[in-house]
């Protein structure tokens, strides 16, 4: 009876009209097990999460067993006072023949989760709810995976495929707010992403490498484009770029997109 009624509470609530509710500006970001602690079979807390989100960290080393962990985190701005008791999210595109989830779940005691048939797969989504319990912590890690990795590669949070990328707040009528961000689990090595922190400060656009060629652009968009972030100034000299540079010229997202679609 209880997947019945969240069942039905998220085909109303994700069906509406947005209407923006106390968890506004969320995003949904990465924390990894950086040092490749022992879990011991409670990755949610044995894995500590930073005070300050901008050190979230998506990238993890594997632990004794070879499994690489990571916390999914619902962070909120600072000015927010948030509540909720249910997330829906999704898996994005990766490929996975270079990956294997092996373990994954819902990091609140007690929560039930409905997902679609193929989850954890790629382009799949789960519904997590601890109704009629409560959360509001400005950094709440709610759900965790554990990772084979066979090679390099990301694993991107996104939207769940039918129901969207939402929060749902504790109130007698809930109201449902959009995740405005998702990171991206870097596995076998790579670095992944989270999405800018809310209601921080604004990032500033630094220097981003494509061979020897160096352009301003933000963390994300260099990721993105698969360039090697290095942040500061492109120097005269192309500098931080490899040596034998193309003249460095201050090019917007727009323009490099079209350089290098």
């Amino acid at each position: 009876m209880r997947g019945f009624c969240l069942v039905v509470m998220l085909l109303i609530l994700t069906s509406g009209v947005a209407v923006a509710g106390p968890n506004a500006g969320v995003v949904l970001s990465v924390q990894g097990n950086v040092d490749g602690a022992a879990t011991n079979g409670s990755p949610c807390t044995e894995i500590a999460l930073p005070a300050a989100c901008e050190d979230l960290i998506p990238s993890a080393t594997d632990d004794v067993d070879g499994v690489s962990w990571y916390l999914v985190v619902v962070v909120s701005p600072p000015e927010n006072t948030p509540n909720f008791n249910t997330v829906v999210f999704g898996l994005g595109d990766y490929t996975a023949s270079n990956t294997y989830i092996g373990f994954y779940g819902p990091c609140v005691t007690g929560a039930l989760e409905i997902s679609t048939q193929d989850w954890p797969n790629p382009n799949q989504g789960t519904a997590v709810s601890w109704a009629p319990n409560c959360i509001n912590g400005i950094m709440e890690p709610v759900y965790y995976f554990g990772v084979y990795a066979y090679s390099a590669g990301n694993i991107p949070l996104a939207v769940h495929p039918v129901q969207g990328g939402v929060v749902v707040d504790c109130s007698a009528n809930p109201t449902t707010d959009d995740l405005e961000g998702f990171g991206v689990m870097g596995v076998g090595g790579n670095a992944g992403s989270n999405p800018e922190c809310p209601g921080g400060v604004q990032p500033e656009p630094g220097a981003c490498c494509f061979g020897p060629d160096c352009v301003l652009l933000l963390e994300t968009q260099c990721v993105e484009q698969a360039g090697d972030w290095y942040g500061g100034a492109c120097n005269p000299d192309g500098s931080p770029c490899p040596p034998d540079p193309n003249p460095v010229q201050e090019t917007t997202w727009g323009s490099i997109k079209v350089v290098y679609e």
